[in-house]
């Protein structure tokens, strides 16, 4: 069972970036993330890109997206253009990690009270010319990665990637939840989006 399965779901995250001088953390940047699904194939997503927030929602083919300097945009239905769905997408689609780690070591452990596997990881040897996209959502560049994974639904809890023994990139469930009924019938329609709080 993945995070799709449920009929509506949620997920509050952070991202948390490091940058290290001489062994000594410089800088760490904090993303805030939201996501909701519902099925079959309604998404909205709120995330930070730069210094703005921007809110979509997805339904089928067809997005809509806000930001306070862009205002209103959507691609129409047209099915070559695609909306991002944030930096904790990786997250939610784990089935794409599958082929680009490889396991090391399993435990059984607990994290906002569900319980979850600690799982330990490096990168796997891809093809040469094969994308690092799916890695770049828990950390390009890592030689580890410890991974907490839900046990009931797959999703990822939360995701550290480390280099030479130092995390650089954490990414954080604060909250979430499944099969929960939202209290915004309009939550996935593009009218909700005049209706964001920037």
């Amino acid at each position: 069972m993945g995070w799709v399965e449920a009929e509506r779901s949620k997920v509050s995250m952070t991202v948390m970036n490091f940058t290290f001088t001489n062994d000594v953390v410089r800088d760490e940047t904090i993303q805030p993330w939201r996501l909701w699904r519902a099925k079959p194939d309604k998404i909205r997503t709120q995330f930070q890109v730069g210094t703005e927030t921007v809110t979509a929602v997805i339904t089928d083919r067809q997005w809509w997206s806000w930001t306070l300097s862009g205002g209103l945009r959507t691609n129409g239905g047209d099915p070559s253009s695609n909306h991002g769905h944030g930096p904790g997408d990786v997250l939610v689609e784990t089935p794409m990690l599958i082929s680009s780690l490889t396991l090391q070591a399993v435990e059984r452990t607990t994290f906002l009270s569900r319980s979850a596997y600690r799982v330990t990881a490096q990168p796997a040897r891809l093809d040469p010319g094969a994308p690092e996209l799916v890695l770049h959502g828990l950390g390009v560049g890592a030689d580890r990665y410890e991974l907490l994974v839900d046990a009931e639904v797959g999703v990822l809890l939360r995701a550290q990637a480390e280099l030479g023994g130092e995390a650089f990139r954490v990414v954080e469930v604060d909250e979430f939840g499944f099969n929960e009924t939202s209290p915004d019938e309009h939550l996935f329609t593009p009218e909700s989006l005049a209706l964001v709080d920037h």
